[in-house]
Parts: C-alpha cells; sequence; structure tokens
C-alpha cells in the first residue's frame, strides 16, 4: 500500500551540496539536514527507534529518511510488494555523497520456517547486485579510520551501529571513545558460486 501523497519528484532528489550540521550528534543540537530521497522521519518512526537506543539526534546524523512503498521500490528496483521503510543512505568516510541506500521495511515479507514458525523475511533490502558495504555513520570523521589509537567495534546491521555510535560519544561531546562500523548482514559475508539475479531481480542458482 502506498501513502497518500507519495514523495514528490523534488523530495525524491540527491542534493550534492556541502552537508551543514555539527560532526557529532550533541543532544540538543540543532542540525541541518541535507536534501535526500524519502521524508522526514515520523513521530512514530522516533519511537521505534529510541526503542534500539537511537535518540532523534542521532536518526538525524544519520540522514534516516522514511519513503513510501513506491518510492521504496524504486530505490531497490522491485515491484510487487510492500516496500514502505526507513531509508538508510550510505555515504563515503568525510564525503557528502550517497554510495547506497539499504531499506528497514515496516511490513516484511512473512514465511514459515522449518518448525511451522511464521518468520519475517527480507526485512532489510538492497538494490540487486549491489556488493556487500561497511556502514559508517554519515558523522564519522573520515581520518578516524586512519587513526590506530582509536578501537573500532564491528557489529551487525546500520542501527546497532548508530546506536553505538551514541554511545561512542554518551557524556563526551567532542572525540568519540570507539569508531563503530556495520556490516549487512553476516550471512551476506559469505560466497556463493552459481548465483545469479534475473531480470525480475530474483535470486536463482544455476
Amino acid at each position: 500500500m502506498h501513502h497518500q501523497a507519495p514523495q514528490r519528484k523534488d523530495e525524491n532528489a540527491l542534493c550534492h551540496a556541502q552537508l551543514a550540521g555539527p560532526e557529532n550528534p550533541v543532544e540538543g543540537t540543532p542540525v541541518t539536514a541535507p536534501r535526500l530521497i524519502g521524508s522526514d522521519l515520523t513521530d512514530s518512526d522516533y519511537v521505534t527507534l529510541e526503542a534500539r537506543w537511537i535518540n532523534r539526534e542521532a536518526a538525524i546524523h544519520a540522514k534516516l529518511r522514511r519513503v513510501d512503498s513506491l518510492t521504496g521500490g524504486e530505490v531497490i528496483g522491485r515491484k510487487g510488494g510492500n516496500y514502505a521503510a526507513i531509508l538508510v543512505p550510505y555515504f563515503r568516510p568525510g564525503s557528502d555523497q550517497v554510495r547506497e541506500y539499504r531499506l528497514r521495511r515496516d511490513h516484511p515479507d512473512l514465511q514459515y520456517d522449518s518448525s511451522g514458525n511464521l518468520k519475517p523475511r527480507q526485512k532489510y533490502l538492497s538494490p540487486p547486485g549491489r556488493s556487500n558495504m561497511l556502514y559508517v555513520v554519515p558523522a564519522a570523521d573520515g581520518s578516524l579510520l586512519g587513526e590506530t589509537e582509536v578501537p573500532m567495534v564491528i557489529t551487525e546491521g546500520e542501527f546497532k551501529t548508530i546506536a553505538l555510535w551514541r554511545l561512542a560519544h554518551h557524556e563526551s561531546s567532542s572525540r568519540p571513545r570507539f569508531l563503530p562500523l556495520g556490516v549487512s548482514g553476516v550471512y551476506k559475508w559469505r560466497g556463493t558460486i552459481g548465483k545469479t539475479v534475473t531480470a525480475r531481480t530474483e535470486a536463482v542458482w544455476t
């Protein structure tokens, strides 16, 4: 189902202007968000994210966006499903250029597992053929990647990475105590042989 008023074309345009706002998610500090695909998160989104220890300031610094089903499907090149979601942009460290987007769907598909339990599937989606990328919170200074004295914490998923970035700045508004890095999924880093993607974006074995 789509929203009654899908995002307009100008709302979906990328802006390559210099990002504004402070580098670190200091609570209570106003942030100017760049023009990205989608619209601002809803109050309900912020409540859901707070349960993951991602407050409003951290979500804004991560440039998280809200997309309806039509826009979400266009982002990942899919049709025939519900792709209303929170949109997670990937940036190159220290850059305002979006590398890619990932969707966290509101209503993922459901499938019975081997025990007969109904489980969500395809909760997080990327465009077809997109290789795995490390997720770095946009507010992170790219120079941190080369500083050996700054510990790194690797976790699974963008939301956990954002929550860890907030923790790295907890009671400290300047330098983070560690640099969190996220992988899109544990099994997505396993190699596959003979697997291809069809024109309908379906993964099949050849």
